[in-house]
């Protein structure tokens, strides 16, 4: 009979073996309410102390020692990222308003009364404040089987945990009365003298039988934690550990009570952790120490309950919430000296440079249970207790230099919304598609016993400024079933505009209820390596261009807001991706691209497609500038082209690639081609199309083209990659000198690798082949990115010689004429002016010499050579107005409208100074003229003519003062006969063709006559 009572006194957390009756179910039903200011008598109370209890009184009871409460803030434990001796929650149950008085020495308080018979918890619900962190793996498990070991006493069956001592983590302390009147069987009789209401008797007060030892239990499935201890020798409750991995990541316990059944009624629970058991890490209070005054809520513990008499089929969402806060006055304290030492590791998963890396990121913090010494007392007791590391409030953690985002990741690649990803929602499976998985995540965390293990996946892309953090996006999910935690994460993943470095951020932004009740910032958990891999078969990551680059990576920890510890990370590389030794410095690159430059038809004359195809092979230095001239007579038809105008260009850059691919800036109009950019490392690189357009004056060219490539990777809109190409056109040979921009080489943080770049021109009659087939070549020069590819002081240059030559000249006509006008006075001693109509037949070969003798009747007036432009001057469009001394204008099917401009005398290295045609329009043009005599007359040779078409050209000297032509004889004496000698492209001449000059004057004097 007296182990029958004894198995009566065990009653802890809430359990009620009264009859059940129906009634209000939410928690202040069940519990005494809360007081403000808060007092030892609210209906809940939570926190960590130093000690239980006040004093140790061998004369009174356990029941009558003053415990830690919030009267007593003295007790309380403050060291941030400690482990306090003591951890305890309490609740007491509504009572009624009479008070028995023989119960008066048997509580703290004699107002205490009875408990209500129908409150009778069913369900308990304990949250417990954020970065409040209960390990269970610092004490050994008891099983299952074990905790609830039957045995036999007496005959009667018995529960009696089996557990080895080590297991106990805690004890229940409780207060309660025994209801005789439904009590099966009764307890023993009163002692004599006492009286109590009909019905109630007062238990044993033995110390042991107020108390029942809490063991660490092995947790089922779904369950991080799990606690538990035996009631009365028969009730097996359990405390059912969790995670709020949906918000905040605080910890909780569920508890489920069974139902009334006896009549025992509790007055008060005290559940007791021991705060230092085990290894000593068994609670470790938060790393923060933020005022309670600003986060009033930040350090509470809540307690929610349900009633038999009615049951809330929502809870605990439907209950309200009662809240213990930590004592007014006390405030977290020594997070100065809280540790915080995280580290990381970069494993690049290939040896070899410029290659695609199937990194590893291993982010690190210690987790070690060693005392780490210091005061951690307040109240002068000098105690010592281990101070764990601070939490990670935010990391980013930054990869090595040189490690970028490969565009060969983007085909087949889609983005998880964050919908899809589900983040804030208690649900076990988050819908993004398996195309969005990039790679995998695992953390280890000590409180745990497995590893949680998931995906990262691909977020969709909210920006288009690389640096945002917004633009690329990675959803981090750690998931373990046993555990029952489905953590996830979204981190914001910053890239170098110019270099493309990345720095993943991640920090945590709480929404819903949660949102500005508590500080922002990571999840207050601890780990001890969180391992993040990029899958080998989505290649996302690109290897650093060099043998050994780092990356500084920044921690910021709970415990000290605003502090920013760097964590260097080091990658080392072996090899260059076809095999040989890595370059160790970034000017030690190879450099050795291929350049090609061809026409579809090299027929002389015709009109033909036209193709660049520039590449660059793994692990050598960027393309940054193409600087080549093409072959002289490959040339361009201009008319019939518009340009691109500048807004439009403008337009193009601002605009998102779709927004491009749906309407292109630039008119159809100047439309030329099209061009394909092949970028990324690996065996599938990414092929960009884009458009080629004419478009006008830049950078000191006439012309120039716009490239526009809307790049548009995978999920990624990175906007509209813009690459000018200044057309220059060498004025004497007429060849175009193309200079590109600047290629970049990592565009909307993106680290391009471009391997080719391919320009087609194919619109139709527009790219025009020599009429002179003799072996030629496009010739320039490529640069490189050097020690640095930002920075163009640094670049290399690598000569380019592409060899061209044109077919089936000889097949051409060359059959040209040249009229020479004479204007002015006859007479010996007169200055006439001069006119010579050149023109051309099309489909001919175009003129490559030019030498015209004219007859002994006229020779050079050397007196009137004055003032001669300088090659300064003349490059700089300054020569004198005395230096002109003519005019010209010339016609060609290239051009929408005519050339004109002014003949000068130019300095030169012959004996006279040069005679110099300077052509203006679309495109500037000399004509350089040599003058000289041959047997007294005067001889003008234009040598190397430029081979385009001209259909017409007609030169224009001046008379009197400024003609360089002086007459020996009366002209209209007789006939005067120049000598043509004329050579075309293509070889064939017109050779000592005597034509009669036609003489304006002596023309209109014989007509007088």
């Amino acid at each position: 009979m007296a182990k029958r009572s004894l198995g009566l006194l065990l009653v802890c957390l809430g359990i009620s073996f009264a009859l059940p009756a129906m009634a209000a179910a939410d928690t202040g039903d069940v519990i005494e309410p809360q007081n403000n200011p808060p007092t030892s008598k609210d209906g809940f109370q939570a926190g960590t102390c130093y000690e239980n209890q006040v004093e140790e009184d061998p004369t009174k009871t356990d029941l009558t020692k003053a415990f830690c409460s919030v009267e007593t803030p003295s007790l309380f434990f403050t060291q941030a990222a400690g482990h306090p001796p003591f951890g305890f929650d309490q609740y007491i149950v509504r009572h009624k308003t009479e008070v028995p008085g023989v119960l008066e020495p048997l509580i703290e308080d004699p107002s205490d009364p009875l408990p209500f018979e129908d409150r009778v918890l069913k369900t308990e619900r304990v949250d417990l404040p954020p970065g409040f962190t209960d390990n269970p793996q610092s004490n050994p498990k008891c099983s299952q089987a074990d905790f609830e070991r039957v045995v036999e006493v007496e005959g009667k069956p018995l529960r009696i945990p089996g557990c080895d001592p080590s297991t106990i983590i805690g004890r229940e302390e409780v207060w309660l009365v025994v209801n005789t009147a439904n009590a099966v069987p009764a307890p023993p009789p009163a002692p004599p003298g006492t009286f109590l209401p009909k019905g109630f008797v007062i238990p044993p007060l033995a110390e042991k039988g107020t108390r029942v030892p809490v063991y660490n239990l092995e947790p089922k499935p779904g369950e991080p934690a799990r606690l538990g201890f035996v009631v009365a020798f028969s009730r097996v409750i359990v405390l059912e550990g969790g995670v709020a991995w949906e918000n905040d990541f605080h910890e909780y316990f569920t508890i489920h009570l069974p139902p009334a059944s006896i009549g025992v009624s509790t007055l008060r629970s005290r559940l007791l952790a021991f705060g230092q058991s085990g290894d000593g890490t068994h609670i470790t209070t938060p790393t923060t120490c933020f005022n309670p005054n600003e986060w009033p809520h930040l350090y509470s513990t809540w307690f929610r309950g349900e009633s038999w008499g009615e049951p809330n089929p929502t809870f605990p969402e439907g209950s309200t919430p009662w809240e213990a806060k930590l004592p007014p006055g006390v405030i977290p304290t020594g997070c100065d000296r809280v540790p915080f030492d995280p580290s990381v590791e970069v494993a690049p998963g290939t040896n070899s440079v410029d290659s695609p890396a199937p990194a590893t990121v291993t982010t690190k913090l210690p987790f070690d249970p060693a005392k780490e010494g210091g005061e951690a007392r307040v109240n002068g007791k000098g105690d010592t207790e281990g101070v764990s590391q601070s939490h990670v409030r935010k990391a980013e953690v930054t990869l090595p230099k040189g490690m970028g985002l490969n565009p060969s990741a983007a085909p087949g690649l889609v983005a998880c919304t964050d919908q899809a990803f589900r983040k804030g929602e208690r649900n076990y499976d988050n819908a993004c598609p398996d195309e969005s998985i990039v790679g995998t995540v695992e953390v280890d965390s000590p409180p745990l016993a497995e590893t949680l293990k998931g995906n990262v996946y691909l977020g969709t892309q909210k920006s288009r400024n690389p640096e945002s953090g917004e633009e690329f996006r990675i959803l981090l999910e750690a998931k373990s079933e046993q555990e029952g935690i489905d953590a996830r994460l979204v981190g914001k993943v910053k890239a170098d505009a110019k270099t493309g470095q990345l720095t993943a951020v991640l920090t945590d932004q709480l929404t819903g209820q949660f949102a500005g009740k508590l500080p922002e910032g990571l999840p207050q958990t601890p780990f001890e390596s969180i391992r993040v891999h990029f899958n080998d078969s989505r290649q996302v990551l690109t290897s650093p261009p060099i043998c050994t680059t780092e990356g500084m990576s920044h921690f910021e920890p709970w415990a000290r807001p605003g502090e920013n510890k760097p964590v260097n990370s080091t990658v080392t590389l072996s090899t260059e991706p076809g095999g040989g030794a890595c370059p160790k410095t970034m000017a030690e690159r190879k450099f050795a691209p291929g350049y090609k430059a061809s026409t579809n038809k090299t027929k002389a004359g015709s009109y033909s497609p036209f193709q660049v195809h520039i590449t660059r092979r793994q692990g050598e230095q960027e393309l940054k500038v193409v600087d080549v001239t093409l072959p002289k007579g490959l040339t361009g038809k201009l008319a019939g082209v518009d340009y691109c105008p500048e807004s439009a260009i403008a337009a193009a850059a601002g605009k998102s690639a779709l927004e491009e691919v749906g309407h292109v800036s630039c008119p159809d109009k100047s439309f030329l081609g099209t061009a394909e950019t092949v970028s990324g490392t690996g065996d599938h690189p990414l092929k960009l199309p884009g458009n080629v357009y004419l478009a006008g004056p830049y950078k000191g060219a006439p012309l120039s083209l716009v490239v526009t490539t809307p790049a548009v990777a995978g999920p990624f809109d990175l906007g509209v990659v813009v690459v000018r190409v200044a057309l220059f056109v060498e004025p004497e040979t007429a060849q175009i000198h193309a200079v590109s921009d600047v290629i970049p080489d990592v565009f909307g943080g993106v680290k391009l690798d471009i391997r080719a770049i391919d320009l087609n021109i194919y619109r139709k009659k527009f790219m025009l082949n020599p009429t002179n087939c003799r072996k030629q070549a496009t010739t320039g020069t490529i640069n490189g990115g050097g020690a640095d590819p930002t920075n163009p002081a640094t670049f290399s240059s690598y000569p380019v010689n592409d060899p061209f030559q044109a077919t089936e000249c000889n097949k051409l006509g060359f059959k040209p004429k040249l009229k020479v006008n004479l204007f002015g006075p006859t007479k010996r001693a007169k200055n006439p002016r001069l006119e010579a109509i050149l023109t051309t037949k099309k489909g001919q070969a175009n003129v490559l010499r030019t030498a015209l003798t004219m007859p002994h009747s006229l020779f050079l007036d050397q007196s009137h050579i004055g003032t001669v432009c300088t090659r300064p001057q003349l490059a700089s469009h300054t020569c004198p107005k005395a230096s002109v001394y003519g005019n010209a204008e010339a016609k060609s099917p290239l051009l929408k409208e005519k050339l004109k401009g002014k003949v000068f005398l130019v300095s030169s290295n012959h004996k006279l100074p040069d005679l110099l045609v300077d052509l203006r329009g679309q495109v500037e043009i000399y004509l350089r003229g040599v003058i000289g005599s041959k047997h007294g007359g005067l001889k003008t040779v234009f040598n190397n003519t430029p081979d385009v078409p001209v259909s017409k050209f007609v030169l224009k000297m001046k008379g009197g003062k400024k003609s360089l032509l002086v007459n020996s004889t009366n002209t209209c004496a007789k006939p005067q006969r120049a000598v043509l000698n004329i050579k075309g492209q293509n070889g064939k001449k017109v050779k000592n063709n005597r034509f009669k000059l036609n003489i304006a004057s002596c023309t209109k004097h014989r007509k007088h006559k």
